[in-house]
């Protein structure tokens, strides 16, 4: 099943947080202190549902819900200006062991890299020059180059096509439940990581679920 994934794929796709870096905690953390700064209690019953949403549909939905009367534009901009500025005041970035072994060893066999996230595109270039991964990328697809997110397939369509590749020869690295319907919806094969301790999304529609990078590319190379 391991080298069969990957054996007829000539591209892969990945996603970002939660893959490459283990963002996900400090996205909520940073979320319920904004949210704080507004007069808004954790809204912890969401993190789920927002998990691999884009900004617009994360606020749109938390206005909903708190009713907060501010323009979605205004609290995507500043609550992205905002993690920018928390993010760059970091030491370090969490990083998910592994993951960028995964990424070295998919580009040294030839298949050509797309970087499909729901971040912004600041935000994405930040982690992957501090993680020293750009260069294994050749085109990155953000929240801000497509209408419809994650569940939908239209990121991982347009990294495809950006790619100069069919659906059918792409596989998607994902860690959500979004993500992986996302990926099955764009008629690709889906590698799931659910190897976090905090993660505790559905990723049984993925063609695989790897619990540990490190040992998948060992078991890849014997």
């Amino acid at each position: 099943m391991v080298c069969g994934i990957l054996a007829t794929m000539k591209a892969a796709i990945f996603d970002m947080d939660g893959v490459i870096v283990d963002s996900e905690p400090l996205h909520m953390q940073h979320l319920h202190e904004f949210l704080r700064g507004m007069g808004v209690d954790r809204p912890q019953e969401f993190e789920t549902s927002l998990k691999g949403v884009s900004a617009n549909d994360t606020w749109k939905m938390l206005i909903e819900a708190f009713n907060l009367e501010y323009e979605i534009n205004d609290l995507v901009t500043r609550s992205r200006q905002s993690y920018v500025s928390y993010l760059e005041s970091l030491p370090a970035l969490p990083v998910i062991p592994g993951a960028a072994d995964f990424i070295k060893y998919t580009s040294k066999k030839g298949y050509r890299l797309a970087l499909a996230s729901s971040a912004a595109p600041k935000r994405i270039e930040l982690f992957l020059q501090k993680l020293k991964l750009r260069q294994y990328f050749e085109t990155i697809v953000s929240v801000d180059d497509i209408v419809h997110s994650k569940p939908a397939p239209d990121i991982f369509l347009l990294a495809a096509k950006k790619l100069g590749m069919q659906p059918r020869d792409c596989v998607v690295v994902e860690d959500a439940w979004n993500g992986v319907q996302a990926a099955r919806a764009a008629g690709m094969k889906c590698i799931a990581y659910g190897g976090s301790v905090h993660n505790t999304d559905d990723l049984s529609a993925a063609d695989i679920v790897v619990k540990d990078f490190k040992a998948f590319v060992k078991a890849l190379k014997t």
